[in-house]
């Protein structure tokens, strides 16, 4: 998705300084002026800028904005575009409509319900909604051809993922079930693979129930909306003539990426006369169905043979060595449109790195460590970094905890990255124990965690009572109050953590999700805890925390007559499953460097990439067949073969995606071994990249101990190399050698440099660094040292590696002390040039600043008042009467 950065960032800024003067293919698709427009381009040429500009090239040929439909991929490049053009504009005259298909959709269906014979209160639903619709009634589905053993969330969850896929190819259950029919009929007449039938037939079933219950509950899931309004505009021709004239052109983004189903609305929506630009790259295609990178962009032409094809291909972004890397991964794909992507004249050609890490620890740290000397040495702002893994669930969480550890502000981002961040994971486990008290891992992480915080020993106790006497954790930690073996001050945690059971356990079933959610981060004093803090770790956590609050808002809505015990079993299975929850209002500007999937990426650009992880087993690794995949018999569309090839071509765009991200300088790194000690090859895609810029591997090994220990790390590194230089030593002295003094010598100062060590870890403790101290540690051990001692003593590098270790330090330090309050720029609620700000904001500025910071600033939500909810449900209301 080419996600434009909003106008008055430093992004969209730098965009526009390095845009300069159109060239003529960007001012020839800005003006085109006839018949419909194919802008073809590669990462980094600006294609989002330029349907911008068109936009506004057309509103001053005398189109009126709300007359131009934009439809982009995702709702973060909606607002962005939708900035950028507001922006350009000046206030507009009328609503512009800058969307994405699922949600014009449902916009058209709500205006059409009757038309299209819809609810026009119908409310979209998330997969993460239907999910939990389907655990909650999991009796009413056939699963006995399905193995539920396990994992019921990871099943369902896959369930809704091939309906999504089916929809998308505009299969409905009704397509399903009669397929599934013939494929019965056909093993009963002839020998097959009754089995596989009668399974298929069981999806269908399931299929069916799916959109049974949803019909029950009034709501459409993203593939039901465009189902719906293509129907609509397809069957109903005075319809369509409606919505038709109503656009005078429309602009399409990511065109590669758009589905069957939404590539035949498309077509709908511009009619025969083509009124229609859109822009697309196949080399960034990573979302299509079956890797069908090109077809969306040749069928453009194919539709409208008229079309003006006009090609970008001078990066606004990369250097010449940056770009000659990425083009070389996907040179050899057979099918790829013909391009060349090139940097300016003027671009400084870009630094790209390749490193050997001797494992996946070292490559986090290796990582890290590069990551902060940038920012402290270099002085690169830490949202000008990213870093992009295959997996976050996997290596990012290795990333973060390695920047966790040198105190490097970053944010781990991608669908199920929410839900491994540690104050959700905490809000999580009671959750999960509330409604599962037998669920031993939530409780041992509330017992574990703030506010209990019960030491391993007491807990050790307490899962061992529970393992013996066959008892759910929280029966055990009752029966632990009786046992001798537990401390009295273990005995008060557990009270503590009894009470807050209890009370929480009370209220389940009969409080809303919204407020029980609230009173629950208030009794655990999760916020309490970071309320006064001002570091930019501390304020994304309390955003964290009023995000799930919001999450609890949202499914009240959806299901008023929700309990809490709902919700705790809809949002557990939604973490389990790794499904996406619904975007909500609070703000999510990530800020510090980003740890996120290499397909999340799409669309961003910074100045420092690093792309892990990329072994030969992964990158691209064997080709995984769906279990369940969309059989080819209900696929409508002309599409290339499930093969090992596409698979590869797949991997190949995608690598291709997370290296064209980088401005400046990009590293392609692989461990050699992986946590479970296999071996591992690089991959042959980097392996390409390597040759293409005559590149060397560098290596990366692996930090014993951490960033803040240098000086206890050095000394008991020392330690024991003094014990194996006594043995050797030792056990050389009865031999006949000319060289044994100087043996005992070199033995004599790495004791002495160990003293060192441990003197100036004392002196430490009491507050004096070490170039302070070092000068006169060196005297004084140097009174007893012969001329050969004090000879070896002052040639040693271990001054010289405590001095930089310590400038380090002092560099780290420094960093974390400027960035420590979160610049707020990125809040301020701006319109245009000024602020928009209302009476209340104002009054609750002039009433407690520190009020307004976190309820306008930070926007983290507080329970609301009785009558704050009164006045959300008249809003609810009129927006339902008015049509949204």
């Amino acid at each position: 998705m080419s996600q434009p950065q909003a106008h008055g960032s430093p992004e969209v800024a730098a965009e526009q300084s390095r845009t300069g003067a159109p060239t003529d293919s960007r001012k020839a698709a800005v003006t085109h002026s006839g018949g419909p427009l194919l802008i073809l381009g590669g990462a980094g040429t600006g294609k989002t800028r330029v349907l911008a500009d068109r936009f506004a090239w057309l509103v001053t040929q005398g189109m009126a904005p709300e007359e131009i439909l934009v439809l982009v991929f995702s709702p973060p490049a909606a607002d962005a575009l939708r900035e950028s053009l507001e922006a350009d504009l000046g206030p507009p005259g009328g609503d512009l409509s800058v969307t994405t298909f699922p949600d014009f959709c449902a916009s058209l269906l709500r205006e059409e319900a009757l038309e299209a014979g819809v609810d026009p209160f119908a409310v979209p639903v998330t997969p993460a909604d239907r999910l939990a619709m389907l655990l909650e009634r999991i009796d009413e589905l056939p699963l006995s051809r399905h193995d539920l053993r396990g994992n019921p969330s990871a099943l369902l969850g896959s369930i809704v993922s091939r309906i999504d896929r089916l929809k998308a190819e505009l299969v409905t259950a009704a397509d399903y079930e009669a397929y599934a029919q013939g494929l019965v009929a056909q093993a009963e007449r002839e020998p097959g693979d009754t089995a596989a039938a009668a399974r298929e037939r069981e999806f269908a079933a399931i299929y069916s129930a799916h959109e049974r219950m949803l019909a029950e509950a009034g709501v459409l899931d993203s593939g039901d909306l465009v189902l719906h309004a293509f129907r609509l505009l397809r069957e109903k021709p005075e319809v369509r003539a409606r919505v038709v004239a109503r656009y005078a052109h429309v602009l399409v983004d990511d065109l590669q990426d758009t589905s069957f189903a939404q590539l035949l609305l498309l077509r709908l929506l511009a009619g025969r006369h083509g009124a229609l630009t859109a822009a697309g790259d196949d080399d960034q295609a990573i979302h299509r169905f079956r890797a069908a990178a090109t077809k969306n962009l040749t069928e453009f032409t194919a539709h409208w043979p008229e079309a003006t094809v006009v090609r970008l291909e001078e990066s606004l972004r990369s250097g010449e060595r940056i770009l000659v890397a990425a083009e070389v991964v996907v040179a050899p794909l057979g099918d790829r449109l013909a391009k060349r992507l090139q940097a300016r004249p003027e671009a400084e050609p870009g630094e790209v790195a390749f490193w050997r890490c001797a494992s996946e620890r070292a490559q986090a740290q290796a990582v890290a460590a590069d990551v902060e000397r940038l920012i402290a040495r270099e002085a690169v702002a830490a949202e000008d970094v990213c870093v992009l893994v295959r997996s976050v669930r996997g290596e990012g969480q290795a990333v973060a905890v390695a920047l966790e550890e040198r105190a490097v502000p970053h944010a781990v981002i991608g669908a199920a990255a929410f839900y491994q961040r540690a104050e959700v994971r905490d809000l999580l486990a009671w959750l999960r124990l509330l409604t599962d008290p037998a669920d031993a891992s939530a409780v041992v992480r509330a017992l574990s965690r703030p506010p209990i915080d019960l030491r391993s020993v007491d807990l050790a106790r307490v899962t061992q009572i529970a393992r013996r006497r066959k008892l759910d954790m929280v029966s055990a930690l009752r029966a632990a109050l009786e046992s001798p073996q537990v401390p009295p001050e273990a005995r008060e945690r557990i009270e503590t953590f009894l009470a807050l059971y209890r009370g929480a356990a009370a209220a389940l079933d009969s409080s809303r999700p919204d407020l029980y959610v609230h009173r629950l981060i208030e009794r655990l004093g999760l916020r309490r805890q970071l309320l006064f803090a001002a570091s930019a770790e501390v304020a994304e956590r309390l955003l964290n925390l009023a995000k799930f609050a919001e999450l609890a808002a949202a499914y009240a809505r959806r299901s008023p007559q929700a309990t809490a015990r709902e919700f705790a079993r809809s949002i557990a299975a939604v973490a389990e499953a790794g499904l996406r929850e619904e975007e909500v209002a609070v703000a999510e500007r990530p800020r510090g460097v980003r740890v996120m999937s290499m397909h999340a990426a799409k669309g961003l650009e910074f100045d420092h990439v690093y792309v892990l992880g990329l072994i030969a087993s992964r990158m691209p690794g064997p080709r995984r067949r769906a279990l369940d995949p969309i059989p080819d018999a209900l696929i409508r569309e002309t599409l290339p073969p499930d093969s090992r090839e596409a698979h590869a071509a797949e991997m190949r765009r995608l690598l291709h995606v997370a290296m064209t991200r980088a401005r400046r300088r990009l590293v392609l790194a692989y461990p050699e071994l992986t946590d479970r000690g296999t071996a591992q090859q690089p991959s042959p895609f980097a392996e390409e990249a390597r040759a293409a810029v005559a590149g060397e591997w560098e290596e990366r090994t692996e930090e014993l101990f951490g960033p803040a220990e240098t000086l206890p790390s050095t000394f008991r590194l020392l330690r024991d190399e003094l014990l194996t230089t006594v043995s050797q030593v030792g056990g050389r002295l009865g031999e006949l050698r000319f060289d044994t003094d100087l043996d005992v010598s070199h033995a004599v100062v790495r004791y002495l440099e160990v003293l060192k060590l441990a003197s100036l870890m004392e002196r430490a403790r009491t507050g004096q660094p070490v170039s302070d101290a070092l000068a006169e540690v060196n005297q004084r051990l140097l009174q007893a040292a012969t001329s050969e001692q004090r000879e070896i003593f002052e040639s040693s590098a271990l001054d010289e590696y405590l001095l930089d270790a310590e400038r380090d330090e002092k560099l780290r330090q420094r960093a974390v002390t400027a960035r420590g309050e979160p610049s707020l720029e990125a809040f301020l609620p701006r319109r245009g040039d000024g602020l928009l700000l209302s009476a209340s904001d104002i009054q609750t500025y002039l009433t407690c600043p520190l009020k307004y910071k976190f309820a306008r600033v930070f926007r983290i939500p507080s329970e609301p008042t009785l009558n704050q909810r009164f006045g959300i449900l008249v809003h609810q209301v009129l927006e339902r009467y008015h049509g949204g």
